[in-house]
């Protein structure tokens, strides 16, 4: 949109149209909250992963204790079911371990890219905002008179 719009003479504003500027603001208002909802399904991806790599370490604990416990009943192979037994708890532990690992660097990964996506939007944001401000030589504050119109924070508009 800035680079269609109109360059002011001997300046560096560039005039915009304000509805074009009024839909991009609403397609961000829209897309933000997708994008949220994305980073919250991101999160419950990464809890359900860790839940299996947990369940499935249990299952193989359980199997080994089981298998350890048969192995008992027979005197000759007491060491080795032990050993047995400490190897396939050493491996589950190390199976959970990676698969935590990689469902936290998945939800790093997504998270950043999207804190990346939100701080452009809101750069750009800012920058129409105080590209508009400018063009009409406004400050932050309405005019008074629409000071006096508009409802308080968090109540709805009478329009």
């Amino acid at each position: 949109m800035l680079s269609q719009g109109w360059q002011v003479p001997f300046s560096p504003y560039r005039l915009v149209r304000a509805r074009e500027i009024e839909q991009l603001v609403e397609r961000m208002r829209i897309n933000v909250p997708s994008s949220i909802r994305e980073s919250e399904r991101t999160l419950q991806e990464r809890d359900h992963i860790m839940a299996e790599a947990r369940a499935e370490a249990e299952r193989i604990i359980q199997q080994a204790k089981q298998q350890a416990m048969e192995m008992l009943s027979e005197r000759s192979l007491v060491a080795t079911a032990q050993t047995e037994a400490e190897r396939i708890i050493a491996e589950s532990r190390e199976i959970a371990r990676r698969r935590t690992e990689e469902a936290d660097y998945y939800a790093v990964q997504v998270l950043q890219d999207l804190a990346h996506r939100l701080q452009t939007m809101m750069q750009q944001v800012d920058n129409g905002i105080q590209l508009m401000q400018a063009q009409h030589g406004q400050s932050a504050e309405p005019p008074p008179a629409e000071r006096r119109a508009r409802p308080p924070a968090g109540q709805p508009s009478r329009e």
